[in-house]
């Protein structure tokens, strides 16, 4: 039994070919820019999309505790009383309430997989499993892995990497393809802009290129962040010095999950970064590959 929060099937961006990526609830890192705020705990979340209620009033009169109350023209929810019964979410229409993260099993998450089979197989695709952090549910991961291996379906697993390390040697032989950030070289900044350090990830990535896995590393590039000549200098070096590993994904920036905070009554701190701009990723991208690194 895992914690799972969303299954999306037919996605095209989390790897080669067509592909369904499912996303693990629960994370250890807290990047400031996080695009999947839902995924950060292990527990199931209630989410309020306020653009979305019509305010009919059904989740006032079922919620035992009273977290949900008439304001002026609007609906107030107190999360503080809220105890997560999620009574709420089952009485609204529209959708306004919206649990994220629910107990499955592997059979269950199997049973999606596999109807899109076909498309795997023609398309070079498979399932990539993503989050939060997939590899923080080491047990729930491996029979998903092992089940799919019997199954002949390609895998990919979306990580941080900021695990102990017999979890990567577990989990690598039955994996296709390691997706794997590098948001910062510098420490600092890391915890800075993450909570946390760098140096388990960066020793994980060098042992995924020591037991010949196939990496892909993925850069969000973020201006104040990551994005100066030093960090990618760095980075360079890193990889070419002390991996196998060359192919480098540069990612854009974009804010399209800022509502996502406000549903759930956090502070909304992807808002504050900037993304680089094109001639920045041009930049970076003719760097990079002067270096002998291959750039998407």
């Amino acid at each position: 039994m895992g914690m799972v929060f969303n299954i999306q099937r037919f996605s095209v961006h989390d790897g080669p070919g067509i592909r369904t990526t499912v996303f693990f609830s629960g994370c250890n890192l807290r990047c400031l820019w996080c695009h999947n705020p839902e995924s950060h705990e292990l527990t199931p979340r209630l989410g309020y999309f306020e653009n979305a209620c019509t305010h009919c009033g059904k989740c006032v009169r079922v919620c035992p505790a009273g977290a949900i109350a008439y304001g002026d023209s609007r609906l107030v929810f107190d999360r503080e009383r809220c105890e997560n019964c999620f009574a709420c979410v089952d009485y609204c229409v529209p959708g306004a309430r919206r649990i994220s993260g629910k107990p499955m099993t592997a059979a269950e998450v199997i049973d999606i997989i596999i109807r899109d089979k076909p498309y795997y197989d023609k398309s070079g695709g498979g399932v990539t499993f993503s989050g939060g952090e997939p590899l923080l549910q080491p047990d729930f991961l491996m029979e998903l892995l092992q089940r799919l291996r019997k199954s002949g379906i390609n895998t990919a697993i979306e990580s941080a990497l900021c695990v102990p390390e017999n979890i990567i040697r577990d989990i690598a032989p039955l994996t296709g393809l390691f997706m794997c950030d590098i948001k910062s070289m510098d420490d600092k900044i890391h915890k800075k802009y993450t909570g946390i350090s760098n140096k388990k990830i960066l020793a994980n990535i060098a042992l995924l290129s020591e037991l010949g896995a196939d990496v892909l590393i993925r850069v969000p590039v973020i201006n104040g962040v990551n994005a100066d000549e030093t960090n990618i200098r760095q980075m360079a070096e890193f990889l070419l010095n002390q991996t196998h590993i060359r192919r480098i994904e540069l990612l854009e920036l974009h804010t399209l999950a800022a509502h996502k905070y406000k549903s759930l009554g956090l502070q909304d701190t992807l808002s504050g970064f900037n993304a680089a701009g094109a001639a920045e990723l041009h930049n970076i991208h003719e760097y990079l590959t002067r270096k002998g690194l291959t750039v998407i």
